[in-house]
């Protein structure tokens, strides 16, 4: 079995754990998050709190100092959430993995940005 087969086995078993959950509000998400950022600065844990509006701040906890990041979240339609924040742009999936709530922010670009967890 190639490598490739081995990957796509796994992804396949590891969305099949997570739902999607239907976002109807972005006051839906709000709170308190940890997760892990991705960026032109590095990648390293994070910590980022949404208001009930959608605007969004956080840190992330680089060895060389913390960077402050921000931007907002909107509800394009009920299940589509967008984003837009320091770094760019991009779509936010929210998942349920093992009971907890997941957002995966992907760029337009098609990188992953961040995860965080609550």
């Amino acid at each position: 079995m190639t490598v490739w087969r081995l990957v796509l086995i796994l992804v396949l078993v590891v969305s099949g754990c997570a739902g999607a959950v239907p976002v109807a509000r972005v006051d839906e998400l709000a709170g308190a998050w940890s997760g892990r950022v991705t960026n032109p600065a590095g990648h390293a844990a994070a910590a980022m709190t949404v208001a009930p509006d959608g605007a969004f701040r956080g840190t992330m906890y680089l060895d060389g100092g913390d960077r402050e990041f921000r931007g907002g979240l909107v509800v394009v339609r009920p299940g589509e959430v967008r984003y837009r924040g320091t770094d760019g742009t991009g779509t936010v999936r929210v998942s349920d993995e093992q009971g907890r709530r997941v957002l995966r922010f992907l760029r337009d670009d098609g990188g992953l940005d961040a995860v965080f967890r609550r």
